[in-house]
């Protein structure tokens, strides 16, 4: 095979069709410098064809070709083709905040009595819209009853232990506590998967004075339903973990993402549907920060934060203009560690703040995009999620969302590597049941369906480190998860792959 054929070849492949048998043939007739202006020819009249294209065959390479010989005038330059007017640039933006609390933060001790206290309120609330738990009890009012008697309590729990094949939590509310301890086997199973701090119901029967022995755990959770559908025909981006600034940064694929977005890269197809982004939503993590762990300025190409932002804003630029970027902070961003996360401000993102287009949000956030519900989150607390409760993993990190869902929180688990602020209210709390739940940090790309609601993982922008090769966690580098907000469908494009 020629050096001329191979090349139109890989055109073809590049752009997204397929070649038929007697379609090879026929190129084979046109070797010569020629090959490469044919070729070009034919991609741009399959592009242009109604209906689609996939596959090119000789009768339709003989024909694109004969029509581009017949208007060939060697006078005058090639029109350049006019760009088509993406569908996502004839909808306003419709971003709603229904729930920006201000913090309200008090750093002592009644500042956590009261954090507790308001988590302890809110999830409280949730449990009671079920149907199973309205009559749930106080514990002082469990401690009163008789012996044998059945109730329901409501507790967040203080400490979790095994003895045998029995589980013992500590339960309290905001007047008492009480143990309960659960034997059967699938009680104790489904008990395993309590995080501490979290808030729960606990279903028993009064075995001592201040024991209570468990027939079911009952979560928060979130109900069946149908997810909220935008009337209009567009999509949003769902990304995270760019971080811009490290040596690991992988510049080539997150180019290969703008390019797409400007409608310069992949088949007819695929950018009829980068052309419906109307959102990119950025969940932490833009860049890859000064002195987050040990020894980072070894693993920095760029060693000013500032900078750092500088650069991402200039990426960030180059998105289309119809575009309405949202970003949130993560734990290598210029914010505070702690729970919940401020926006970015413009101490050290001047040029974010400055760009329209680009909306600093608080980490979590609840948002609405054309009538669809997000809760956006980093997703630190699944660091200890993920390595602590029995079947989840790293490499699917969606297991853990899962269960942060059924919490209705983002970091449960007060005390371990996920920071918490103390505030007067609990913001962490998911409040309401979201359409789609985002998160990022893990670097490992997954998706699920759980009852109505969306869970995105997304992958990252970053090669896979040094302490990620150390601990064996494989990152997806690369795939932009896409949510059509009116079908829900995600669809994954995989940048390694679209050329």
């Amino acid at each position: 095979m020629s050096e001329h054929l191979r090349e139109a070849l890989g055109k073809i492949i590049e752009a997204g069709y397929q070649l038929s048998a007697d379609g090879f043939e026929y190129l084979k007739t046109l070797e010569g410098e020629g090959l490469g202006d044919s070729v070009r020819g034919a991609l741009a009249e399959a592009s242009r064809s109604s209906p689609e294209i996939t596959i090119l065959d000789r009768a339709f390479l003989q024909s694109a070709c004969e029509k581009d010989e017949s208007h060939l005038d060697p006078l005058s330059f090639a029109p350049s083709t006019p760009r088509v007017k993406p569908l996502a640039a004839e909808y306003d933006a419709m971003i709603r905040l229904p729930e920006n609390l201000p913090g309200e933060p008090q750093g002592d001790i009644f500042g956590y009595l009261e954090y507790f206290r308001s988590r302890f309120r809110k999830v409280e609330r949730i449990l009671r819209q079920r149907i199973d738990v309205r009559d749930a009890v106080s514990i002082d009012s469990a401690l009163k009853m008789p012996l044998k008697a059945k109730m329901k309590v409501i507790g967040i729990v203080t400490t979790k232990r095994s003895r045998g094949h029995r589980l013992f939590l500590d339960v309290e509310d905001l007047e008492d506590s009480i143990t309960v301890m659960a034997t059967d086997s699938e009680v104790v199973r489904k008990g395993l998967s309590i995080l501490q701090d979290q808030v729960i119901c606990v279903d028993a029967v009064k075995y001592r004075q201040d024991l209570l022995v468990v027939n079911d755990f009952i979560w928060p959770d979130i109900p069946s339903r149908p997810p909220n559908r935008s009337e209009a025909p567009l999509c949003a981006a769902f990304i995270a973990d760019i971080h811009i600034g490290s040596v690991h940064f992988n510049k080539a694929l997150f180019d290969r993402f703008i390019r797409w977005m400007n409608l310069e890269l992949g088949p007819p197809q695929s950018k009829r549907l980068a052309g419906r982004i109307k959102y990119v939503v950025i969940a932490g993590d833009l860049v890859d920060g000064i002195g987050v762990y040990p020894n980072q300025m070894r693993e920095l190409e760029i060693t000013d934060i500032r900078e750092q932002y500088k650069v991402a804003g200039m990426l960030l630029q180059e998105l289309p203009d119809h575009v309405e970027i949202i970003v949130l902070p993560g734990n290598h961003d210029a914010v505070r560690k702690s729970l919940p996360q401020v926006p970015l401000s413009r101490e050290y993102a001047e040029v974010l703040d400055e760009n329209d287009r680009i909306h600093l949000y608080g980490n979590p956030s609840r948002l609405q995009l054309h009538g669809v519900e997000a809760f956006i989150s980093h997703g630190k607390a699944l660091d200890e999620i993920l390595s602590q409760v029995p079947g989840l993993e790293f490499q699917n990190p969606v297991g853990g969302m899962e269960l942060l869902l059924r919490c209705r929180h983002v970091a449960p688990t007060y005390g371990n590597s996920t920071p918490i602020a103390p505030e007067r209210e609990d913001r962490l709390v998911i409040s309401s049941t979201p359409d789609i739940f985002h998160m990022g940090h893990i670097h490992v790309h997954g998706t699920k369906k759980y009852k109505g609601t969306t869970l995105i993982a997304s992958g990252a922008w970053q090669d896979q480190t040094p302490f990620q090769k150390r601990v064996n966690l494989t990152p997806t580098v690369g795939v932009a998860p896409i949510v059509d907000l009116q079908t829900h469908t995600v669809i994954p494009i995989d940048f390694n792959k679209l050329g």
